[in-house]
């Protein structure tokens, strides 16, 4: 087992190493070949010439010569650096996802400490891991579903990651319209002392998980669930379709007209208020743990 850990340990290196290398390549090549011909190309056409020709005529005594000869390059060179940086990401994902393939995948489970499908685990996370650091300017700006999905995360239709964290997308299916708050965690690892647990997270669909909430491997979420902020879903709890989940409890949601009830003024109707309260100091969990109201109404 040793022999082989060395052996998988020094392939996550070498790997990383030679993708790094050739994902540089290309981005080099092309940002050397539009320094040599980007300012030469653009003077040709027109209105890059005519403009290029009236700061000359008129701006020539203020301007360096070393900025006249590239002035198209230091103009464009934002745009042009981040074309570069998006081929070095692009094909640094392609030289990741060929690493990985010497790297069996794990199956959901336990796993003991300091085992070779231990240690196996943590080599292929290093990969999803360190792409962040490479890829993190464009997370500003876009959203980090395509990262995700890219690394083997299922993600529906118009789900938002955004800041949230998904530790495992190889184990994460997200079902349509779903929201992340910030740094809300998916994770479909956690560890037990001395053993690893891994298992698949579900999210059903029209789901949303609030700030900082924590979802560990193996929860099952149905549809039209709100997670709470700073909520924690533990290992393998299921929850059903249409509650919320806080304190440890699903509470069923209620229809429209309660929400409508709930939105008033401040100085408002109370009674509304009272009823939930009421309610909530009697109720009763089935066996699913979804919370029942002692006098059977579904708010």
């Amino acid at each position: 087992m040793k022999a082989r850990s060395i052996a998988y340990s020094m392939y996550l290196i070498i790997s990383i190493m030679i993708s790094l290398t050739l994902a540089a390549i290309p981005a080099i090549l092309l940002f050397a070949i539009v320094v040599q011909n980007f300012t030469t190309f653009l003077d040709t056409i027109w209105p890059f010439s005519f403009i290029h020709n009236f700061v000359i005529e008129n701006f020539s005594q203020w301007i360096p010569g070393f900025a006249l000869d590239y002035w198209w390059l230091i103009i464009l060179f934002v745009p042009l650096a981040l074309i570069c940086y998006a081929v070095f990401l692009a094909f640094l994902m392609v030289f990741f996802k060929l690493s990985q393939k010497g790297l069996p995948f794990l199956e959901d489970g336990y796993y003991e400490a300091e085992s070779e499908a231990w240690l196996l685990y943590e080599y292929f996370e290093v990969y999803y891991i360190l792409y962040p650091y490479f890829a993190g300017f464009f997370s500003i700006f876009f959203d980090t579903k395509p990262r995700h999905q890219a690394f083997g995360a299922k993600i529906g239709k118009n789900s938002i990651v955004g800041n949230g964290r998904l530790f495992n997308p190889e184990r994460t299916i997200i079902g349509d319209n779903c929201f992340f708050g910030y740094d809300a965690i998916m994770s479909g690892h956690v560890y037990e002392g001395r053993r690893l647990y891994l298992k698949t997270v579900r999210l059903g669909n029209n789901v949303t998980v609030g700030a900082n909430a924590v979802i560990l491997p193996g929860a099952d979420i149905g549809d039209n669930v709100i997670v709470g902020a700073n909520s924690v879903v533990p290992k393998d709890k299921i929850i059903p379709s249409n509650t919320i989940w806080v304190h440890g409890k699903a509470i069923p949601r209620g229809p429209p007209y309660l929400a409508e009830e709930l939105h008033q003024p401040i100085g408002g109707p109370t009674v509304i208020f009272e009823k939930i309260e009421k309610i909530s100091d009697n109720d009763e969990e089935d066996e699913e743990g979804t919370t029942i109201p002692s006098n059977g109404e579904r708010f």
